[in-house]
């Protein structure tokens, strides 16, 4: 009897076990599931990154708005100029607004979206120079530099040092998140005739106290709500060119460096441009503070024959048409 009644209690549980039918079946479905939520979780997390990022640059925009009340209704500029070439060159328009957004906001000029060498962590002094770039704790005419004393420089000339990776090849320069509105759809410095501090929000500003680039003041901007002041930037032009040194501007124009065609067929990125990191759209910081999306195609869109006149003015703070320095339009 008691081998009876095993036997049964063995056929019992058999028939509550999976076929291997059943398994594959099952298999399938949960791979299907999965094949299903994946795009949905991969949108859900790109979404919740473009978020980040633009309260990030609302932040921005908050201390940007207390930089022109606390500094004589100056924007910050982009870059100072500390003296003769490239290596007096640093970077201006991150620090000075860091003043306004006290400890830890180092990590708010970080997009999420982007590879971890984008976060600002601070650039050292060039490998050329044993002290900091002459007068980098000093002011200039109207404001201080923004950095503190032990805070290293995000830095544009010099000697980079130069890294190398495991296998013996070159690493690209640091790269960096967000990109400064410096000269507008001009591209570069203003020629004769043009306002002294360009159409952008500051350019190159002369520490010197020659004071040939003064920073951009508040009056200057005829229309805050369409006047563009930060972007997200493009990675590529560090990592297309290990030598680029303009990190942190953004520029519409093509009078920057050419980069070599990105992974969508035909498109030609160029060095400063906003970037299309957020599923093809870049978050852009307006000078009255708010934050709207744009794509990368209809910020970098200036020729107004093809259609490009109000993003133009855009970029300009007369709101006014602007062709690139020294070529017309395309």
């Amino acid at each position: 009897m008691l081998t009876l009644k095993n036997s049964k209690m063995s056929k019992g549980n058999r028939s509550k076990g999976f076929t291997l039918i059943e398994l594959l079946v099952v298999i399938s479905i949960i791979a299907l599931l999965i094949a299903l939520l994946l795009p949905a979780l991969a949108q859900a997390k790109a979404r919740a990154e473009a978020v980040a990022c633009e309260s990030n640059e609302s932040e921005m925009g908050l201390a940007m708005q207390e930089y022109l009340q606390t500094w004589k209704g100056f924007y910050p500029g982009d870059e100072v100029l500390n003296g003769p070439g490239i290596a007096n060159y640093f970077c201006v328009w991150v620090p000075r607004l860091m003043t306004m957004m006290g400890s830890g906001s180092a990590k708010l000029f970080y997009c999420p979206a982007r590879p971890i060498d984008m976060e600002y962590q601070g650039y050292l002094w060039p490998s050329s120079s044993t002290v900091p770039p002459l007068g980098y704790a000093k002011g200039t005419v109207e404001m201080g530099f923004g950095y503190t004393r032990g805070q290293q420089v995000l830095f544009l000339g010099g000697q980079w040092p130069v890294q190398t990776d495991s296998m013996g090849r070159q690493i690209a320069l640091p790269a960096f998140s967000y990109g400064y509105n410096d000269w507008g759809t001009l591209g570069v410095a203003p020629q004769v005739g043009q306002l002294p501090y360009g159409q952008g929000l500051g350019g190159d500003i002369d520490a010197t106290g020659g004071q040939d680039y003064p920073q951009v003041p508040q009056s200057a901007v005829q229309n805050p709500a369409q006047m563009i002041a930060i972007t997200d930037r493009i990675d590529d032009a560090t990592h297309g060119d290990p030598n680029y040194e303009f990190i942190y501007n953004s520029d519409p124009t093509r009078t920057s460096l050419a980069l070599p065609d990105t992974s969508i067929p035909g498109v030609v990125q160029w060095a400063e441009w906003p970037s299309s990191i957020h599923e093809g759209d870049s978050n852009v910081l307006f000078a009255d503070g708010h934050v709207a999306p744009y794509t990368q195609a209809d910020l970098t869109q200036i020729n107004p024959r093809q259609g490009g006149s109000r993003m133009n003015m855009m970029w300009n703070n007369d709101h006014a048409i602007h062709a690139p320095n020294g070529s017309g339009f395309y």
